[in-house]
């Protein structure tokens, strides 16, 4: 087997006075603290004839359409296969939008305008750009595979028990997310040549105030690995179960206090000393983590199968309870139900245009969402000793929630520890949280998910996506 591991700067020309996206108010950049990047691995069998290209983006996330149009384009290019390319935004709050909800400045009712309008905004040409660039990294990458020596592959998980996320909804948990690695070797000098990470929170290690570029602590990861091995070492960030994780950057960690008064969570005015603080140490890990992992642990060659699941979210609301905490999250169903969705029906047409939001079908009085899940199952294996073993990473459309990413692990086909869950890939219909929350807590993630019913949907559709994979065997 072998991989390529690359990059490609995303940063525009013109990147002071765009939007950022991520926060309300919607604020124009001023500056930059690091450039943005999309970071690819392009990873090739020794006896399949296509390759498995997965790649990440600095950006808080993108639809549907925008991932098959970018797919597209690789296909005509380099004729892999759109099934087996993954794309990824990694969530941070401080990059450019590549939707419609960011399209004008401003806050509070400024929302609604965008949704209504800014689809007819949003700037293609640097989506076109964007695509562009994400091309040319392909091309970058077949080049480099076809030059590389062969590698192998081998993975692990660990705990990371130092307090640097809270689940913000209940901080009660003491929430730790697991720092996953994906490490590969070259075959005959045993150096590590790239590592793909894989961590849960969210990326807003930055305040809301702050109005400079940056990937936030996702890309300070990669930076540190790059720049500790002297480029010799790539890195590639996934972003993990996130939606209710938060990082703790300036509101401490006495867990009992702050579940009494949440306050400080939600108005945590980090900064990018908090930005590489966390990010550093994630680096540090992730490549202690690849480093002490065994020789005899590697596998030197892999067969991949690519599994998608395409289903339709139903826009409607869960009717079964009710209580004064889901009120405020009906109502906002109601008016977008009765109005912001009906829009384009009320202007002429039957789909929205351009590179909306969510992939939006229209049938009669039903309106659905169309997405994916997409599940790579990897088997790895060494002819010499007849080692086997499985890995698989699971592609979801939107921000997880913690006990949802809990129970896709649990369901795994290759179990918890073999299993892989990058968030906010291929599209982005919302927040995906369990039906409990919205009916106990409610809060704002319901207000801009496609339906309060998303997150049992996308658990269900990969539950069924793991029977039809058990069966096929």
């Amino acid at each position: 087997m072998r991989a390529a591991f690359g990059k490609i700067k995303l940063t525009p020309k013109d990147y002071i006075g765009r939007n950022l996206a991520g926060y309300v108010p919607i604020v124009k950049c001023n500056g930059k603290l690091d450039d943005i990047y999309a970071r690819g691995v392009l990873i090739e069998s020794s006896h399949q004839p296509d390759n498995l290209l997965i790649i990440s983006l600095d950006f808080l996330k993108f639809s549907i359409k925008l991932s098959n149009y970018i797919k597209d384009k690789i296909y005509s290019r380099y004729k892999i296969p759109q099934e087996q390319i993954l794309l990824h935004a990694i969530h941070t709050h401080k990059s450019f939008d590549l939707g419609n909800e960011y399209s004008f400045s401003g806050g509070g009712l400024i929302i609604i305008k965008n949704l209504l309008f800014g689809q007819y905004f949003t700037d293609d040409k640097y989506k076109i750009w964007v695509s562009n660039q994400i091309v040319k990294l392909v091309g970058n990458l077949i080049r480099k595979v076809k030059q590389s020596d062969p590698c192998k592959i081998s993975w692990k998980k660990e705990t990371i028990k130092d307090n640097i996320i809270i689940n913000r909804r209940h901080p009660e948990i003491e929430s730790k997310s697991q720092l996953g690695i994906i490490s590969f070797r070259n075959l005959s000098n045993e150096k590590l040549i790239g590592i793909i990470i894989n961590f849960g929170t969210h990326p807003t290690t930055l305040n809301l105030t702050v109005r400079k570029l940056s990937a936030d602590y996702p890309g300070r990861v990669c930076a540190r690995i790059e720049q500790t091995t002297n480029n010799q070492i790539s890195a590639v960030f996934f972003t993990g179960p996130a939606g209710d994780l938060n990082p703790i950057t300036t509101c401490g960690d006495d867990f009992k206090v702050l579940t009494e008064d949440m306050t400080p969570i939600y108005d945590q005015m980090g900064t990018y000393k908090h930005t590489k603080k966390i990010g550093y140490f994630l680096g540090d890990e992730a490549l202690k983590i690849a480093q002490k992992i065994p020789s005899d642990e590697y596998f030197t060659d892999l067969d991949f199968t690519v599994y998608n699941q395409f289903f339709e979210i139903p826009f409607e609301d869960y009717k079964k309870f009710w209580t004064s905490k889901s009120l405020k999250s009906r109502l906002l169903h109601l008016i977008k139900k009765c109005f912001l969705f009906r829009l384009p029906i009320f202007m002429g047409s039957q789909n929205p245009p351009n590179f909306s939001t969510f992939n939006i079908r229209y049938s009669g009085h039903k309106i659905v969402s169309q997405t994916q899940i997409q599940f790579i199952l990897i088997k790895a294996f060494s002819k010499s000793n007849e080692r086997k073993k499985s890995l698989s990473i699971t592609a979801i459309p939107g921000e997880l929630f913690e006990e949802i990413g809990k129970k896709i692990l649990k369901n795994s086909p290759t179990g918890a520890e073999n299993s892989f869950i990058f968030q906010n890939s291929n599209d982005w219909v919302g927040y995906l949280f369990p039906l409990k929350e919205y009916i106990l807590v409610g809060g704002y993630e319901p207000s801009v998910s496609f339906s309060p019913v998303t997150g049992a949907y996308v658990q269900n559709n990969f539950i069924k996506l793991v029977h039809k994979i058990k069966s096929s065997k």
